[in-house]
């Protein structure tokens, strides 16, 4: 056994010392791999990133490519539209529907230089070949207002008023602000009923045991393709009074979107209404649904009563809201300025009948024909109304305000008014 021991050792530590370098060596062969995998790894993540890059970065070029291309595109489309518009403004239609006529074999869809095409078309009076274009267009964009318009005064110049008139009421009840559907409704509603009478009584009730105020009208209106004329006659009976008014009004209309109002009028005892009464106002559109107008009031009481108003309408879709400013000039508490914001949502098959409600501070009437409506300041008053056409024929409207008050030596005081109308078209 003695023997054997050192040469058990020597055995023992010859493997343990290749047990020893071939551990070193799967260390190092380990290290090695770990490189070889991190860099294997860094040159695939580098390549992917690179992929990426060159990706994204042509994703951009094509984007930017598209881009440019639709510019230029949509530019020498309209540089195409606005030389075809040209052309037949300058009576040169035959070359404009020349182009227009490329266009549409190059782009059947282009719906703009459809529109194009059948306006000019319209504009030279050959209406059965301009009206399948625009019933094309509208097939294509049913909500193509502009189409429609101009489908609209097809039918109106070639002298179908029933269709003009569909048109025109498809038109208004989703845009009751249109100037030009308004015109040609308000044209072909003049020859097929010109004549319309119109009654509307007013309750004034009072919270501090005053008697109620009433008052009645009767008017007569006579529609013209120039513009709506109209005789009036007003009875108030207020503190025991009783007086009557008599006006005169006319609403000329120059072309779409521009006409006016005016008015004049005079009492038979001027106890409560003025001596006489004039008044004027202007309106414009604007484009885009805007509309503005400005005007006066001039009443005489002994004296004569300068009223300035100002309003701004936008109409969106069925909504109308519009912005209103009364100026009364005078000494002390009768310089005053009214301030009226009201809003309309119009429904109906022809885009007429509306709803809405009206806020107001300073006087509470929108339009002044008494004394007793100069005399009630700093008000502060909620409308509500409504106006509906029922048929062809009769429109039945009303509205309730509430108002609270502050009078000329006078304690404030709420006041409710109801008021209750119908006209008939014949």
């Amino acid at each position: 056994m003695a023997d054997l021991l050192p040469f058990d050792a020597y055995r023992f530590a010859t493997a343990m010392a290749w047990l020893g370098a071939f551990l070193a060596l799967l260390d190092l062969a380990a290290v090695v791999a770990e490189r070889t995998v991190l860099a294997i790894g860094q040159k695939l993540r580098r390549r992917r990133l690179e992929r990426r890059y060159r990706s994204r970065h042509r994703h951009i070029v094509l984007f930017f490519v598209f881009m440019l291309t639709s510019a230029a595109h949509a530019l020498g489309q309209d540089v195409l539209l606005a030389r075809a518009r040209e052309a037949a403004t300058s009576g040169r239609a035959d070359e404009a529907l020349s182009m227009l006529e490329e266009r549409l074999n190059e782009s059947p869809r282009d719906v703009d230089a459809r529109l194009l095409y059948g306006l000019v078309l319209s504009w030279e009076g050959r209406y059965d070949e301009a009206r399948p274009v625009l019933q094309q267009v509208l097939e294509q964009t049913p909500t193509y207002t502009d189409a429609r318009v101009a489908l609209m005064n097809v039918e109106y110049w070639s002298g179908n008023s029933n269709e003009a008139r569909v048109q025109a009421e498809q038109i208004l009840t989703n845009n009751p602000g249109n100037p030009t559907a308004r015109a040609v409704r308000e044209r072909l509603e003049a020859a097929a009923r010109p004549w319309w009478t119109k009654t509307s009584y007013t309750l004034d009730a009072f919270d501090d045991g005053s008697d109620p105020w009433h008052e009645f009208y009767l008017a007569l209106t006579r529609r013209t393709p120039v513009g709506s004329l109209i005789l009036r006659g007003s009875h108030a009976a207020r503190f025991g009074l009783e007086d009557q008014l008599i006006e005169v009004e006319f609403y000329p209309r120059f072309r779409p979107g521009s006409y006016a109002f005016i008015g004049a009028g005079v009492s038979t005892d001027a106890t409560l209404y003025p001596y006489d009464r004039y008044a004027f106002d202007f309106y414009q559109s604007l484009g885009g649904g805007f509309e503005a107008s400005a005007g006066a009031r001039f009443l005489d009481f002994g004296e004569i009563t300068e009223i300035y108003v100002g309003t701004f309408t936008k109409y969106i879709g069925n909504w109308m809201l519009t912005g209103k400013v009364y100026h009364v000039p005078g000494e002390g508490a009768l310089d005053s300025t009214s301030y009226h914001g009201q809003f309309r949502r119009y429904f109906g098959v022809d885009g007429t009948s509306y709803a809405g409600a009206t806020y107001s501070h300073g006087l509470s009437r929108e339009e002044i024909r008494s004394i007793d409506d100069l005399a009630r300041l700093h008000s502060n008053s909620v409308r509500g109304e409504f106006d509906i056409l029922f048929g062809r024929r009769l429109r039945v409207d009303g509205s309730v305000t509430a108002s609270h008050q502050e009078r000329v030596d006078l304690a404030p005081v709420w006041q409710t008014t109801l008021t209750a109308g119908f006209a008939v078209l014949f």
